[in-house]
């Protein structure tokens, strides 16, 4: 899959758990590497955790993310979502009354 296109899949599900997860203030939501391998259809194995550590590192390099690993192998990683994009999204599903 193209790292761009993976990227912007990886933060719409990223996205999707911090709203499930009640869209806390600061951003943050914990998320497991190989959840989201499978959640994004990536091919198994190793190829598939480095095609998705790269769309990280894409997020992150881009700004939009930044990511908190567990102290132990294969415990959740916390993502912190940008300013931009929680107000973003919180524009998105919570439009303004009229």
């Amino acid at each position: 899959m193209q790292p761009d296109l993976l990227a912007d899949r990886l933060e719409m599900l990223l996205v999707a758990q911090w709203l499930e997860a009640g869209a806390s203030e600061d951003g943050t939501v914990a998320f497991t590497i190989t959840r989201a391998v499978e959640e994004l259809g990536c091919t198994g194995g190793r190829r598939g955790l480095l095609e998705v550590m790269g769309a990280l590192c894409h997020l992150e390099e881009a700004q939009r993310v930044r990511v908190e690993w567990s102290a132990t192998a294969g415990g959740p990683a916390t993502a912190h979502l940008a300013e931009p994009l929680r107000r973003d999204t919180q524009a998105a599903f919570n439009p303004p009354a009229n």
